[in-house]
């Protein structure tokens, strides 16, 4: 799992197979969403086609919220 930069500095994708819609998908990116809400600094998390964006507070830097991140989407 790679945070790739975006041309917006607050938010970075990650590349992801939850793009379907069945049930199991959807309950998995709630589950997701959920957890990644609950990380201090995120301040949204967007879903689409293949990827996620995760965008943080402008008064926090990545350093800070980055292991907490990958941490996550290594339990999957």
């Amino acid at each position: 799992m790679k945070l790739i930069d975006t041309p917006n500095p607050n938010a970075k994708k990650i590349e992801t197979k939850l793009t379907s819609s069945t049930t199991n998908t959807s309950m998995e990116q709630e589950e997701l969403l959920n957890k990644l809400e609950n990380i201090d600094g995120v301040s949204s998390v967007f879903f689409g086609p293949g990827f996620i964006t995760i965008t943080k507070s402008e008064n926090i830097d990545w350093d800070e919220i980055n292991q907490d991140i990958i941490d996550i989407f290594d339990k999957l």
